[in-house]
């Protein structure tokens, strides 16, 4: 099912200024590791983010996304959540992840978030932040798209209860139902990288000529062999 209100933005309370000033895109990290790609996502879903994050994900071994967002356009929220769900990825919200970025956090595989993150859902308003016939149209056809992720009734009763103009965070009874870890799922990856390029630094050659050996060739020491000589 698509949402055919191409109009209707489902925006947390405090980015509504989006709508006379128009977002800038949301923010796309790669962070490479040995275990695959990583993508951190920071800041309001625009319209073009969709394509953008679908051509990263056609180019890289993309294991899951780290987001951190206060929301944006529902369409473009819709259809990244779609292509998480199909490529059933891994999603950590780090910080705060409101509104359409809750949608996206929903459809992911398996689902995390860090220490002081709140999950913030409302319905769904008009362009001019306001509920109307459509937007409450388009909050029940979105509801059903999250009876279709598993997302509990309790949660999808919240969302529809809330008017556009609030706010509602989702509790400790509602992320246990969404089998929600509080912990990062790639901090274990970023460190073992990490670490990695630390033994690579430390253990990089000495090309400077050893007398001791034959013309032409250079030593290879580790920083720690080379405090041990010193000694």
């Amino acid at each position: 099912m698509r949402f055919k209100a191409i109009t209707v933005r489902l925006a947390a309370p405090l980015v509504l200024v989006a709508l006379v000033q128009p977002a800038s895109a949301v923010q796309m990290r790669r962070v490479v590791t040995d275990s695959g790609t990583v993508l951190r996502l920071r800041g309001d879903v625009t319209n073009g983010d969709y394509r953008r994050l679908k051509n990263v994900l056609q180019n890289d071994a993309v294991v899951g996304l780290e987001i951190r967002s206060g929301g944006g356009s529902l369409e473009a929220g819709v259809d990244i959540a779609r292509i998480v769900r199909d490529r059933r990825l891994v999603v950590y919200a780090s910080r705060e992840c409101d509104s359409v970025c809750a949608f996206i956090f929903f459809a992911a595989r398996e689902r995390f978030m860090g220490r002081g993150c709140k999950i913030g859902v409302h319905s769904v308003s008009n362009e001019r932040g306001k509920e109307d016939a459509d937007s409450a149209r388009v909050t029940i056809e979105m509801s059903r798209l999250l009876v279709g992720l598993g997302v509990p009734l309790s949660i999808i009763g919240k969302i529809v209860a809330t008017p556009p103009a609030k706010i509602t965070f989702l509790n400790n009874r509602d992320l246990a139902s969404l089998n929600v870890h509080r912990t990062n799922p790639f901090r274990n990856i970023y460190n073992a990288a990490s670490l990695a390029r630390s033994q690579q630094a430390s253990s990089a050659c000495n090309l400077g000529v050893d007398p001791e050996t034959p013309a032409g060739h250079g030593s290879c020491t580790t920083a720690q062999a080379r405090a041990s000589e010193a000694k």
